[in-house]
């Protein structure tokens, strides 16, 4: 045999798709969601609520959380990414103002969270 028709052979063979056996099959489909989600991630509705939350405070100009050059933070903080991407080797300088708004945007969206978790444990209690 020529080395170019064993070597087509060996080609074929390795590209083949792997076939999956009934059993595995089958123990996949029969695997369920976890129903112990939110004991161990906590309730979805303070997660998409509090980001909601937070993220409408921070885009209102109306409040005075921080306010860059007459922006809002949340205006100013996606501002900065934008202008970080357009410059995307190079990253940001330690004195560039996107490490406060990063700082602050990501302080008050725990807080909330961290509130927010503390008063629904606390309804769930009678508190």
């Amino acid at each position: 045999r020529p080395a170019s028709v064993a070597s087509r052979s060996s080609v074929r063979s390795a590209v083949r798709p792997a076939r999956l056996s009934r059993s595995m099959v089958a123990r996949a489909s029969a695997e369920k969601f976890d129903t112990g989600y939110e004991q161990k991630f906590g309730n979805a509705w303070i997660l998409h609520g509090g980001l909601a939350m937070w993220s409408a405070v921070v885009c209102t100009p109306i409040v005075p959380l921080v306010n860059y050059q007459g922006e809002p933070l949340g205006i100013a903080f996606m501002h900065s990414i934008f202008r970080l991407m357009d410059q995307f080797p190079t990253g940001p300088k330690i004195d560039d103002p996107f490490w406060l708004q990063l700082i602050v945007w990501h302080f008050g969206l725990f807080t909330v969270l961290t509130l927010g978790t503390i008063g629904v444990q606390g309804k769930k209690q009678n508190y």
